[in-house]
């Protein structure tokens, strides 16, 4: 025997104490003192019946008080339990007839379910109206205290059983009173959403239209109740009418102002995803070499920074050049660095496996590439009958083929290396982030730079090993398909491309040598002649002088070559510099042979001030103005009191009677 008492689901009491025995009725007023059994109805006065909470029976001395409950009375879930609200829950013609012949603004009714659930959560407001009503029946429903009246309503409303009722009224207490009093203020409208009738559609026009949309366009992305409270401020002002967050949101994301506000809420980046117009390539007469792309990123997997640190990051960077049309991985590099150094290195590997002239080169906006000198390469490098052409991506462009390539070559082959930290810091996916727990326990079995290296050409080829999506073959295959055009690159060709030219700058070679900063790193060169022996001539003609330095990042341990202006302003070879020699100055660390070539570097510049001193006399005794000469000079002026007029006569007498003799 169920009953609900202050809207709680409630047994009789005496069924503890008496019908059932588990406690006396002594230690049925000491739980109820402790707590342990909450009293729904305290049953005072005679033919009032206690009743206490069933969902608070405790377990008292090892007794479930709960399951014996419902061993006998069955759960109340499977029985009728009457809910006081319930009784009066009565039909309301008046809402269910509201509610059926309400039209959206696109002309379409309510649907059934909506319509009686709309008409049920006015009926259940018109019961707790009821209820309000009459004092006594107020009293015996929601209970006695004024300040819980709502909680009990609440409780009540929670209360009704859904397999009967189909409503949608707020569960919680505050929300539950605000709905009931705009009911009582506004009727039967309050449970439509206000934006999909035609007084919003009205409302929001013109300068309305206009506020709302360029708040929402604002960059720092305001909510929509920020919106509504901008707008009801200045709807004050401005004697606006009131709008609803729901009238508002349905006009803001109608097609026409969606578009507008994605563009300045988000960027380009997010339009274009949604709303950009694209065109469909016609791919059938593509060939290997046709097309080569490259980009650069960050390579995902985990080492140790270097030697001496005990760092672990994912710190190097990965320079590739694809084929398009087989998504071969034809050129590499791979190091700590994106700059033109690591595009030429992966471009002189692509020239040295296709041995040919691509037609079509896109790259990324990364500096190294607008360079002079990569452009320059570039323009040299493109087909010339074929009208090759190269350029960067557009910035956001989805359709850069490298970076669809790359991600598909980073989830197919290196996110499969162990030692890989997965797509990012920004996956949300567990399957894409790596397991650090993993990482962290094997460490000590993390790969140097150097066995990174190999790591890469192998998943190299893997990559060009595994199956083209579009071709009953693999990447290699596929590269060496037919190609209907081809403008060769000859072995001249491939070595005079692959030198970088210094092009901003000339770079001065000083009684050092010279120096060159190439890839953040300092190099030193030094011009030698055919002995090995530093080139005295050179040095003698040139200290003080600017070059252009060409050079191939691959070969800097090799020799630069210097370039100078000729008389037609041509730039014409002058000399190779190699790396510049180092010394040793602790005799007793010195190796074989190093005294010998120390003491003939350091001879240098003994033999050089010797030349210097030799070219001088030869001058002096050419011309017989030397330092005795400016001496005696300055003695006879002052001599004759600095009259030189006296001077020069007298040296002109003296002249011309040495020869007369």
């Amino acid at each position: 025997m169920y009953e609900y008492h202050n809207n709680t689901l409630s047994i009789p009491a005496k069924l503890l104490y008496e019908d059932w025995g588990l406690i006396t009725y002594t230690n049925y007023l000491n739980l109820c003192h402790r707590g342990k059994l909450v009293r729904t109805k305290e049953g005072r006065g005679p033919g009032n019946e206690p009743f206490v909470s069933f969902h608070d029976l405790p377990v008292h001395q090892g007794v479930d008080f709960k399951k014996v409950c419902v061993e006998n009375l069955k759960n109340p879930k499977d029985v009728i339990v009457r809910n006081q609200l319930e009784a009066y829950i009565l039909p309301d013609v008046k809402a269910a007839r509201f509610f059926a012949e309400h039209r959206k603004p696109n002309g379409r009714p309510l649907s059934d379910e909506d319509q009686r659930e709309k008409a049920t959560n006015a009926m259940i407001l018109n019961g707790i109206q009821m209820l309000f009503n009459g004092p006594k029946l107020k009293k015996k429903a929601f209970g006695t205290k004024s300040t819980m009246v709502w909680n009990e309503v609440s409780i009540a409303v929670n209360g009704i059983n859904p397999k009967r009722w189909t409503f949608s009224l707020p569960g919680n207490p505050r929300r539950l009173k605000a709905k009931y009093e705009e009911y009582q203020k506004n009727g039967y409208e309050v449970f439509l959403h206000k934006g999909e009738g035609q007084k919003n559609a009205q409302i929001i026009k013109d300068e309305i239209a206009d506020f709302l949309l360029a708040k929402y366009c604002l960059p720092n992305k305001m909510s929509i109740p920020e919106v509504l409270a901008d707008y009801d401020k200045e709807a004050i002002k401005r004697g606006w009418k009131d709008l609803t967050e729901q009238g508002i949101y349905n006009w803001l994301y109608q097609p026409e102002q969606e578009r507008i506000w994605t563009l300045a809420r988000h960027g380009l980046s997010a339009y274009n995803k949604k709303y950009k117009h694209t065109i469909t390539r016609d791919r059938s007469d593509w060939f290997p070499n046709a097309y080569w792309a490259i980009d650069g990123t960050k390579l995902d997997w985990i080492h140790y920074w270097d030697d001496s640190s005990n760092k672990m990051g994912a710190k190097l960077k990965i320079d590739v050049m694809f084929d398009v049309y087989s998504e071969k991985i034809i050129g590499w590099d791979l190091s700590f660095t994106e700059s033109h150094i690591e595009h030429f290195k992966a471009i002189k590997m692509a020239v040295n496996e296709s041995q040919c002239r691509p037609y079509y080169l896109t790259y990324d906006h990364q500096g190294g590439h607008k360079m002079d000198r990569m452009q320059s390469l570039y323009d040299s490098l493109m087909a010339v009958e074929g009208h090759g052409t190269h350029h960067p991506n557009k910035a956001r462009n989805h359709s850069n083929p490298s970076e669809q390539l790359f991600q598909r070559f980073q989830q197919q082959v290196i996110t499969k290396f162990w030692f890989s930290d997965g797509q990012g810091v920004t996956v949300r996916r567990d399957d894409n982030k790596m397991n650090v727990d993993f990482i962290l326990e094997n460490k000590d079995h993390l790969k140097t730079v150097e066995e990174l290296q190999k790591a890469w050409q192998a998943a190299v080829n893997i990559w060009n090993s595994k199956q083209h999506p579009k071709f009953e073959a693999s990447r290699n295959e596929v590269y060496q398909h037919q190609m209907p055009m081809q403008e060769p690159l000859t072995l001249w060709d491939i070595m005079d491309k692959m030198w970088i030219e210094e092009t901003k700058r000339l770079v001065t070679y000083k009684s050092s040598g010279m120096y060159l900063k190439i890839g953040g790193e300092d190099y030193e060169f030094e011009v030698y002649d055919k002995t090995g022996a530093v080139d005295l001539d050179f040095r003698y003609k040139n200290i003080g002088k600017k070059f252009k330095v060409r050079y191939d990042p691959d070969f800097l341990d090799g020799y630069v070559q210097l370039y100078d202006k000729d008389e037609k302003g041509n730039f014409v070879w002058v000399a190779n510099a190699e790396p510049k020699r180092k010394h040793q100055n602790i005799p007793a660390l010195m190796k074989e042979g190093q005294k010998e070539s120390w003491h003939a570097d350091m001879q240098v510049r003994k033999l050089e001030l010797e030349r210097t001193q030799r070219e001088l006399k030869a001058l002096e005794d050419r011309t017989g103005i030397n330092r005795q000469s400016l001496i005696e000079d300055t003695d006879l002026m002052i001599k004759m009191g600095g009259n030189m007029t006296k001077v020069e006569q007298l040296i002109t007498e003296a002249v011309n009677q040495e020869y007369d003799f």
